[in-house]
Formats: C-alpha cells, sequence, structure tokens
C-alpha cells in the first residue's frame, strides 16, 4: 500500500478549559482518521500559531480542521489559507475540510459562508450522503454537528453531495480533488458532551443544548466517514 503523508492545518484551538483533557486539533483528526488510513503519516501545521505554510507539493493531502473563528472575521492568517487553498487546487492535491474548513474552502474557490440565520446546529444530527462516486442515491448518517456558519452557496462547478433541511450544503465535492463537510468526524462523544456543558447557557441557549445532550444517545458513524475519506485521499 502506497504511503501518503497528509498535512493538517490548525485553523482553530480547543477551548482553553478543556485543553488538558483532549489533544490539540491536527492530532484528533489523525486519531480519528488513521484507523481507516494506516498507511499515513499525518503532521501538523498550525497557521494560527505563525507556521509557515509549506511548499503545495510538500504533501499527499491536506486537512483543514475547525475553528471557533468564522471566514468574515478578518484575522491576517484567513487570506493566507485561502491562497493556499487556490494554490493547491491548482495541482489537484487532495484537499479535505471539516467545518471552518469546509466553509474557508468554500469562500477560497468562488463560493460563500456566513453566520446563518438558522442559528446553532449542535449535537447528532442526521444527513443524507452520497458516499460513492458515481450513485445517485443518498445514505442517511448520524453525524456530529457544532456550528453557527454555514455555507450558502458553491461555486457552480461543485456539487453538494450531503446535508440535511438545517444544512443543506452539508458535504460538498468540488473538480479539483477537493471534498468538504460542515459536520464534525473527529469530534468523540466525550469532548461533544463537555463542549455541550461548556457552551450551554452561554454562547448556546440551553434549551438547545440540552436537545443536543439527548441526541448524543446515537451514535455518529465516524468510522464510515474516516474509510469514506480515506478512500478519497487514495483516490
Amino acid at each position: 500500500m502506497t504511503t501518503r503523508n497528509i498535512a493538517i492545518f490548525e485553523l482553530g484551538k480547543i477551548p482553553e478549559e478543556l485543553d488538558d483533557n483532549y489533544p490539540y486539533y491536527p492530532k484528533m483528526i489523525a486519531e480519528w482518521l488513521s484507523p481507516s488510513m494506516p498507511e499515513a503519516t499525518f503532521t501538523g501545521i498550525s497557521p494560527i500559531r505563525g507556521d509557515k505554510f509549506p511548499p503545495v507539493d510538500a504533501y499527499d493531502g491536506y486537512i483543514y480542521s475547525g475553528s471557533r473563528h468564522g471566514v468574515y472575521d478578518g484575522l491576517d492568517w484567513i487570506e493566507p489559507v485561502k491562497s493556499f487553498i487556490q494554490s493547491v487546487a491548482k495541482v489537484r492535491i487532495s484537499q479535505f475540510g471539516i467545518c471552518f474548513g469546509h466553509q474557508i474552502i468554500a469562500e477560497a474557490m468562488g463560493g460563500k459562508a456566513v453566520k446563518s440565520d438558522n442559528g446553532w446546529g449542535v449535537g447528532v444530527h442526521t444527513y443524507g450522503m452520497r458516499l460513492q462516486m458515481s450513485a445517485d442515491n443518498t445514505k442517511p448518517v448520524p453525524v456530529l454537528v457544532m456550528h453557527q456558519d454555514q455555507v450558502i452557496a458553491l461555486p457552480d462547478t461543485a456539487e453538494v453531495i450531503g446535508g440535511n433541511e438545517f444544512c443543506p450544503i452539508g458535504v460538498a465535492r468540488y473538480p479539483e480533488s477537493i471534498l468538504t463537510v460542515q459536520f464534525h468526524p473527529e469530534f468523540n462523544m466525550d469532548y461533544m458532551a463537555d463542549l455541550l456543558d461548556l457552551r450551554g447557557g452561554v454562547t448556546i441557549p440551553i434549551e438547545q443544548s440540552d436537545v443536543a445532550r439527548e441526541s448524543l444517545a446515537r451514535s455518529p458513524e465516524a468510522r464510515l466517514i474516516g474509510d469514506w475519506t480515506a478512500d478519497f485521499f487514495r483516490g
């Protein structure tokens, strides 16, 4: 099996209150994807901590993490990340975006992401997803979500392959070897529960966080999504 070197961009930090209990996002993502992709080595790169961008062709694939920030925040690292995504797209090296990664890739490629009028999406949601490239049928897949922002437009060449009524553009595929998801396949249930404890009644209305906690009785399909993502990188 061909060895693949994958870079994971840290675009957001674990909340300080949970920092001692959970790994930073590149490691969390690597721990989620490694069982499905044992041939891969993963390297964390953190533009938000001042890491330099690698040469575009330095890795076989790139993953972009979630973040508490919005693509519209005007932080000094956001435009350089967009430019890097565009450069990688030109040479068709595979890229995978998670939550904020889903949003910043959409913006970089000519789409649009905003703070949604739908408010917070939290807990276990079900997305209808097309998991096979050539298939037209959708499969209901339970996934973990934690977001306010949503992609509301994609470039004409991109395709929506998953979502639900709350988040219609929940999964997108681009011809430039790009796949993005609004949900968090890398989160485990303990981390989601701790996020709900931390944010419920603070940034998330308590009634909504209570419903989200009840939804955790359903298990998300993290391994299914891991296998699907690994197949994408093997392309």
